[in-house]
Formats: C-alpha cells, structure tokens, sequence
C-alpha cells in the first residue's frame, strides 16, 4: 500500500534533557515512510551529542535522520525553517524537540490528508506534560472529528490560535502556497502561520490527543509577559489577519476584528491579575493602562476599577484580593466549542462520514 513521504522537522535550543523522549516518540510511529530533520540552534548543552546517538536508531528503523548544527543562535522561526529547508516530505509536521507525539499521530493524519484532498492541514488534539513527564488532560477544542472550511476556520483563528505546530501536518503544496505570505514574530509566529495555512485549504480536527505538549510549569512568568510582547504582537497579528482575508477574499475574518480586538482587553486583565500573583504589581498595572485601549468600555467596569486599586495593596490584603478574583479570570479554556456551521465529520479511518 502507498505511504506518501512525512517530513517531520524538529528545531533544538538546548532541550537535551527532554530530546530522547521526543525522538523515542518518532521511533516508535506505527507509521513506515518517514524522514527526520533536526536542526540545532548552537546548543550549549548535550542535545547535539543525543542527535548523533539516535543517527544508527533510526537508520535501523529505515528512517532518513539528517542532523543539522547551527554555528551561532538563531530566532525559533528561522532554526524551524532550516529544519525544514530540503524536507521531500508531501506531508510535512515540526515538532519541538521538548514535546512527543503518540504512535498513531502521523498514521491517523496522514489518512485525513489521503481521502480529503481539499484538506491542506489536520490538527489533533493534544495533552499537556510536565518536566516530570506527568500528563494533564485538557478539553478538545472542538468536540467532534471534523473538518471546517477554510473562511470560517480563519474566522476562528481570529480568536484563538488553537493549536502548537506539534498538534499539525500540512500538505507541502499548502506550505509552496503560503510562501509569499509568511512573517516573524517574536510571541505568535504559530497562531500567524495557523491563520494562514487555513487560508491555502480545509482545515481537519482530530479530538483524540495524539501529541503531548511540554508546559514548563516552573517558570511562572516569561520574559515576553513580563514586556508585554504576547499582547501588543497579537494585536498586531489581528491587524495581519485582515489584510490576509481581504487579499484572500474572505469576509468572516474580518467580521470578528472588533470583538477579537475587545477579548485583547480582557487578556490584559487576566495577566494583571497573574502579575500580582508573582509579586509583579508594577507590570500588573501596565497591562491595566494597556486593557482598554482594547477595550475602552472596562473602564466603566467594576472588575476593572478593583484591579486597578489593587496596586496600592500588598501582603494578607493583597493574596486576599487576588483569591477573590481568581474564578472570574481563568487562564486556561475549559470546555469544547462545537465546529461552525457547515462542517463536515470524519470517522477515525480518515473518511467523511455519511449523514
């Protein structure tokens, strides 16, 4: 039986400690014709070594293992794109050299992708994993195995990002097609190409979890929170998701700008409210000043004026004003959205179902 070729690509900054539980996860694919590319981003610690280690593994197991070394740093979105550079792959997936994928994640894919040609991107659900290897299970983003056309998917990315590249596979053609619209970001270069690779074809969920996420649960704030990078470039992002629909011609994109816009207020707000939880009032109170130029109408909310006077509370006061607002601002989703009108579901073969 024909198995087209997958090319999965595996950027590297220093994950050693996680790489063989990541590689692992390739070997042990229930799916044969596969190729690997790594590319490493001038690591300081062993994963260069690990990669060489896993060379004779893989050539056993009749997979192609090409291991590239980088003579200095690069940003993340150029060190996934030399992973990818030569990839002869049609089906193409980049996984992060810290994260795994479950033995049925390229064969169950790769089987949309074959009897769905209009579909140029399958995404699967996926679990969350601690430094331990401990795993969490999360909601599905959508609750049925399905496939979205491309107009109202974009139109959802404009909410959301929905998925890591790990969670992915695109078709080669789709990634060829994309070519001339493809941007950096510091923060949201994944939600950017998600939008635009929905834009070049259908798009397939799949609600089993067959990719596991790394969450680095120790580290409590990063550094692009802590510069509020991640919401001054996701509005950025909502400004280049519209410029795209208009170019592509879709109008649901562009329909939920405003309201896409307004939930940026409300993400200033939940990550004030996490700033205080880590003895960071004075960031707190910079994502406070930006929430409504969002969203100008959460000055006349009371939420809004509660946590801005927090910034003059501190100790029992404080930890006390922040248990009393932890239910209303959520990080984490924690349910499942029906697919949009018009979708269509497929069973666990790949195929369409009737009906």
């Amino acid at each position: 039986m024909y198995e087209p070729l997958v090319t999965i690509c595996i950027p590297n900054y220093n994950y050693g400690r996680y790489l063989r539980t990541c590689l692992e996860s390739i070997l042990k694919q229930t799916y044969a014709n596969l190729e690997v590319h790594f590319s490493d981003n001038a690591s300081t610690d062993d994963s260069y070594e690990i990669a060489q280690e896993y060379r004779k593994k893989f050539r056993e197991k009749g997979i192609y293992f090409k291991v590239l070394e980088n003579k200095r740093t690069v940003t993340s979105d150029k060190n996934s794109k030399l992973a990818a550079q030569d990839a002869e792959g049609e089906y193409i997936c980049t996984l992060a050299s810290d994260d795994a994928i479950k033995p049925t994640f390229v064969e169950r894919c790769v089987a949309v992708l074959e009897h769905n040609p209009d579909v140029g991107t399958v995404i699967t659900h996926r679990e969350e994993m601690d430094d331990d290897g401990g795993i969490y299970q999360i909601p599905p983003f959508y609750n049925a195995d399905c496939i979205v056309d491309s107009e109202s998917q974009a139109a959802v990315h404009m909410m959301a990002g929905i998925a890591i590249p790990g969670q992915r596979v695109v078709r080669k053609s789709v990634l060829n097609q994309v070519k001339p619209y493809l941007r950096e970001f510091q923060v949201a270069g994944d939600w950017y190409d998600n939008f635009l690779y929905a834009l070049a074809g259908k798009v397939a969920y799949i609600t089993e979890p067959l990719c596991q996420y790394r969450v680095h649960r120790g580290n409590e704030t990063n550094e692009s929170e802590l510069k509020l990078l991640g919401s001054m470039e996701h509005y950025q992002l909502l400004n280049a998701f519209c410029d795209l629909a208009e170019s592509f011609g879709l109008k649901k994109p562009q329909a939920r700008y405003a309201e896409a816009v307004q939930k940026l207020g409300a993400m200033c707000l939940r990550y004030a409210l996490k700033m205080y939880k880590n003895g960071r009032g004075d960031v707190a109170y910079r994502y406070l000043l930006l929430a409504p130029v969002y969203d100008p109408e959460l000055l006349k909310e009371e939420p809004y004026k509660l946590l801005l006077e927090m910034k003059a509370l501190c100790g029992a006061a404080l930890e006390q004003a922040i248990f009393a607002f932890e239910d209303q601002f959520v990080m984490e989703r924690n349910n499942s959205y029906d697919p949009p009108d018009g979708y269509v579901r497929i069973g666990t073969d790949g195929k369409p179902m009737k009906g």
